[in-house]
């Protein structure tokens, strides 16, 4: 067979195929997107023809995007390519020149295709054939957000198999990120304006543009691809190429609300069936429909709804893009703000006069300036610290290097950037959190974490990210509602799951029946901020070398630094000897030294203990030890050491405290040879009857007040003191005056020590 025969077959066969598609859609006899589908189906069989004839024994691959690319392709549509070599071969070009005329010239026959090689690495300016290191390199460094979108309809069509996989990978990882990136979105509206002023400067009352029209094809194509770039990186089962299988997928995961992903499939398709019977007519590229020409029913039905049907369409578009930032004055709104001039000076040079990092620094310069507007507004609404806020918001920009998709995603997400603004408003301690990891605030949108990572290494991160993020979510709710037992439930959650994460990860090299007692406020699963793990290692059976291993290795992957600093910090004082004691006890030997050796305030802490794997408390047959006078009088002599007797007035350390009130709960059940109900102090303190349900609620307030100060000062503080700036913010984050606080302390601790001067059986004649 000649080459002028091929040719010759070639358009005759896509002159065959597209009458009969054109019949279909002129009369509509097949559903629109049966039409495409069939379209595209022939346009890929005639494209491989080609293809092979022209590239024969050559590592080179084909590709196709836009919507042949996701198989949608419209009757008198160009059709996308995109070639790759797998190297820098001159023999491909000569097979490119006949490859283009065999498709594209026009005979009596007509032609096959239109083809545009446009979307290359550097479009026009860019090599015919890229190899795949020009490839990589151009999208690795240089790449569009609206190539980003255009890739994720590409798809291989013939060639070299090995390269169409090479391709395909790379350009899932360019088009789909881990990380949220809404600066895509800044970027989609400005072509999306760029597109509607090109419409209207054409457009006529009596004409429709279907494709670039407000609410026509390419803003549902772009509206879809958007949401697949966000979140198909996390999901990827949203990388699909089908507009209707993506529109599904989105509802589906509740990212679209159903009705709008319901109207949005029906509107696509209703305009696309426009589109081919306007091109159906001539076999012209036009996406142009007369409203004032005759037309059959089908058509004169469809366009009853269409105006209307694209306005609502424009409206989630919209939705999705928000609105257009605008400039903004800051200067005069912190100088009204009453900051003193040097604060405002400093925030001035350091935030304001910040130069964005981006390509478009015009267009994100604008988003950075809106979204400083919008937080210190925001701010000012929260009735939060301005001056510390705007100061750790300059800390925050430091950590992000000012990049741009922070304030796009900021700026866009308004529940984000409330929470945000309250944090930095609210709580140091938090914010410092941010501000080291700036990246937790993907994770911080989703709410969620990926799958642990089956690589160690990676693995490590995920739970160091993993506890920082419940501490800023929980601290976050937290600061609002205020519910401690939550709070502490959530915590103590979260470590329970790391740690049994992390020692199953570790068994897999050292398999071991090893076992983690969690103590203290681990065990009673009253974890807070800034709270250490107290644990033992036991074993039912004697340890071995493999047992040890494996202590030891978890203890150094638990508290060696990670991006963040360690994942937690550890206290294993309380296993049998202290400090000399074994590394790993066995069972029955814990049991034993509890029953006949422990000292009474070793005998307290076990009170606490619970099996982090399963959650069930640690059989205590040792209350049944009771107490001795010499062990009462000891634990006298520890509580007075532990007391603190300075002016300060401590939550934690003061008479009638915390460590005041846990200490005599524990005293009383082991005095009174009461087995708990649970390991909470809650229990403990409940079991002292009557006057104990006091105590228990005394103690939840004065929780509730530590754990707010852990937020909202700038330091690890349990002391409270009137004058301090710590103090007066605890005090606005409870909605009280720091001298009603200050009077409900002292008031908590004198009703304290009142009661347990008549229950703490340290205190009474022995």
């Amino acid at each position: 067979m000649t080459n002028t025969s091929l040719e010759d077959q070639l358009r005759q066969e896509r002159n065959e195929i597209w009458s009969r598609c054109a019949l279909a859609a002129k009369e509509d006899s097949l559903p629109p997107d049966q039409i495409c589908h069939q379209w595209s189906e022939a346009s890929d069989l005639l494209l491989r023809q080609a293809f092979s004839t022209c590239f024969q024994d050559q590592k080179v691959a084909l590709f196709v995007l836009g919507k042949l690319g996701s198989s949608e392709l419209n009757l008198s549509s160009d059709v996308d390519l995109l070639i790759v070599s797998q190297d820098d071969s001159v023999n491909a070009l000569p097979g490119l020149r006949r490859f283009q005329k065999i498709l594209s010239e026009r005979t009596a026959l007509g032609f096959v295709f239109r083809v545009d090689f446009d979307l290359r690495p550097g479009g026009k300016q860019g090599p015919l054939i890229p190899t795949l290191d020009q490839f990589k390199d151009y999208y690795g460094n240089y790449g569009e957000t609206w190539e980003r979108l255009a890739f994720v309809r590409l798809r291989a069509l013939a060639g070299d198999e090995s390269l169409q996989q090479d391709v395909l990978n790379f350009a899932h990882k360019f088009s789909f990120r881990k990380h949220l990136d809404f600066t895509l979105l800044e970027d989609l509206k400005t072509l999306r304006s760029k597109i509607q002023g090109h419409y209207w400067g054409r457009s006529q009352h009596d004409v429709i543009d279907l494709k670039l029209g407000v609410g026509g094809i390419r803003d549902v194509e772009l509206f879809t691809h958007a949401l697949q770039v966000i979140h198909g990186g996390r999901d990827t089962s949203l990388q699909v190429r089908g507009t209707t299988e993506a529109l599904l997928l989105l509802e589906m995961k509740e990212l679209l609300p159903k009705e709008e992903s319901q109207f949005l499939r029906s509107h696509y398709w209703n305009l696309r069936r426009l589109e081919n019977y306007v091109q159906a007519q001539n076999d012209e590229q036009t996406h142009l429909l007369r409203t004032d020409d005759s037309h059959p029913q089908f058509i004169q039905t469809a366009l009853a709804t269409l105006r209307f049907d694209m306005l609502r369409c424009d409206s989630i578009v919209k939705s999705l893009l928000g609105e257009a930032p605008r400039e903004s004055s800051l200067e005069d709104e912190l100088k009204g703000a009453g900051l003193p001039d040097e604060d405002l000076k400093e925030l001035w040079t350091e935030i304001l006069d910040q130069e964005v990092l981006s390509r478009n620094k015009g267009r994100d310069e604008l988003s950075r300036k809106a979204f400083l507007a919008a937080f210190f507004d925001t701010l000012k609404e929260q009735k939060g610290d301005l001056r510390r806020g705007l100061l750790l918001l300059k800390d925050f920009i430091r950590g992000t290097r000012a990049k741009a998709s922070f304030f796009s995603l900021l700026l866009r997400e308004k529940n984000l950037l409330q929470e945000l603004a309250w944090l930095f408003g609210h709580s140091p301690y938090l914010s410092r959190i941010l501000c080291n990891r700036p990246e937790l605030l993907d994770s911080f949108v989703y709410r969620s974490q990926n799958t642990p990572s089956d690589d160690l290494g990676s693995l490590l991160e995920e739970l160091a990210e993993k506890k920082l993020l419940s501490e800023v979510i929980n601290g976050s709710e937290y600061l609002r509602e205020k519910n401690l037992a939550q709070l502490t439930q959530n915590l103590t959650s979260t470590a329970d799951s790391i740690v049994n994460t992390l020692l199953t990860a570790l068994k897999k090299d050292f398999p071991s029946d090893l076992r983690v007692l969690a103590l203290g406020k681990w065990g009673g699963r009253e974890l807070g901020f800034r709270s250490d793990l107290d644990f033992i290692f036991v074993l039912n059976h004697q340890p071995g070398e493999a047992d040890f291993k494996l202590a030891k290795r978890f203890i150094t992957r638990l508290t060696e630094s990670h991006r963040g600093g360690n994942i937690y910090s550890i206290d294993m004082r309380l296993r049998p000897s202290g400090k000399a004691g074994p590394l790993i006890i066995h069972e029955d030997d814990l049991r034993t030294y509890l029953q006949s050796e422990a000292a009474a305030w070793e005998r307290q802490a076990y009170l606490k203990a619970r099996w982090v794997d399963d959650n069930s408390p640690m059989t205590k047959d040792f209350v049944q030890r009771g107490l001795s006078s010499d062990e009462l009088l000891e634990l006298d002599r520890i509580r007075q050491q532990l007391i603190s007797t300075g002016s300060d007035l401590s939550l934690k350390y003061s008479e009638g405290g915390l460590v005041d009130l846990e200490l005599a709960a524990q005293t009383f059940l082991l005095q009174k040879k009461q087995t708990p109900a649970a390991t909470a102090t809650e229990h403990f303190l409940l079991a002292m009857g009557p006057r104990g349900s006091l105590l228990s609620r005394n103690y939840d307030r004065m929780r509730q007040i530590e754990q707010m100060l852990q937020l909202v000062a700038s330091e690890s503080l349990s002391e409270l003191k009137l004058n301090h700036e710590s103090f007066h913010a605890l005090a606005l984050a409870l909605h009280t005056s720091p001298s009603e606080l200050f009077k409900e302390a002292q008031s908590l601790l004198s009703q304290n020590i009142a009661i347990l001067k008549e229950l703490d059986p340290r205190r009474l004649p022995h």
